[in-house]
């Protein structure tokens, strides 16, 4: 189980280089299904689609990111509220996020090619024979690789899916690290809770998820599944249940309502401009679901709600691969 939640995961490319054809023939027959595969038998042509078409790794451009000032977390999600946010956009599905390379190739070997990739955020996989070893550790110790495997190993298909999804999961992680980070310093543990981590990807897996994005007001995340259905994963704290019931209250909502979720039994997603309840709400009740109680470093209360379209933030586009 991963620690940590990504901001964001999208149906990034696996790239596998090898100049066997009989092995990526093979290797596309495994991971095809799951993965959203690109596969080279030149390393030069390889070399080039990698370092041509992998675009900036950041979520938003450095120089339009807003400048940090006051509270943190209110920096946070003035990032990932801007329109410029990498998200839905048809490039993601070119992003290469892990490199798989043999070691034994007739130009140049698996490391040296590895030492030309130019985006030091692609994370390489090395397939190694039995005499390449030292030379794996080597590069993997000079953090020229990320992981090597032996491949001739009984059990390396299973090995390998096991680790791009280990090393699709820490691409994201890096992505998202900074704006993260600002909130975790601000004594917000939501992206770092083991426990929530946990309910998140089990909810994924069951759900069939291939993609997800963060979004505020109220917390969530946006899923899409592989069938094409749109879930959003509402996360809230005591913190922010208080909040929803103070504005209930000042805006003498139905009793009802207000013993809902003071009950923390149930979460609202209200369709309001800023996720809070309004008067003017039409069924309000409506718009409340079983919450599901996560204890963790701090208490959560989740709920998948069904994406229909006229709340929906984004159009999310086509893409393949299988959440990891």
């Amino acid at each position: 189980m991963k620690s940590k939640i990504p901001l964001c995961f999208y149906p990034t490319q696996i790239v596998f280089v090898d100049d066997n054809a009989d092995f990526l023939a093979t290797l596309s027959m495994a991971f095809s299904k799951q993965f959203n595969v690109k596969l080279f038998n030149d390393t030069d042509l390889a070399l080039k689609y990698i370092n041509e078409h992998q675009r900036e790794n950041h979520l938003i451009e450095e120089n339009e990111k807003p400048k940090p000032q006051g509270e943190s977390e209110v920096w946070v999600k003035q990032v990932l509220t801007r329109q410029n946010l990498k998200r839905f956009d048809e490039l993601r599905v070119k992003e290469v996020s892990v490199l798989v390379v043999d070691y034994s190739m007739p130009s140049m070997n698996g490391i040296e090619f590895c030492e030309k990739v130019k985006n030091s955020s692609i994370k390489k996989i090395l397939l190694t024979g039995y005499a390449t070893s030292t030379d794996a550790v080597n590069a993997f110790n000079n953090n020229t690789i990320h992981y090597y495997l032996k491949k001739n190993d009984e059990n390396m298909l299973q090995q390998l899916e096991a680790t791009i999804h280990q090393l699709q999961h820490a691409y994201f992680n890096e992505l998202s690290s900074s704006i993260k980070a600002a909130a975790i310093d601000s004594g917000t543990p939501f992206f770092a809770d083991p426990q929530l981590a946990r309910y998140f990807q089990t909810t994924c897996e069951s759900l069939g998820v291939t993609e997800y994005y963060y979004l505020t007001n109220p917390s969530r995340f946006a899923l899409r599944t592989l069938t094409q259905d749109k879930f959003l994963c509402v996360i809230y704290t005591e913190e922010d249940i208080a909040e929803h019931i103070q504005v209930l209250t000042e805006e003498n909502a139905p009793k009802e309502l207000c013993s809902a979720l003071e009950s923390r039994a149930f979460v609202p997603y209200f369709q309001s401009a800023d996720g809070f309840y309004e008067p003017t709400l039409t069924n309000p009740m409506a718009q409340i679901y079983p919450a599901t109680h996560i204890q963790g470093q701090v208490n959560y209360y989740c709920a998948i709600v069904r994406d229909q379209p006229e709340i929906a933030t984004a159009t999310i586009k086509t893409g393949t691969g299988l959440f990891h």
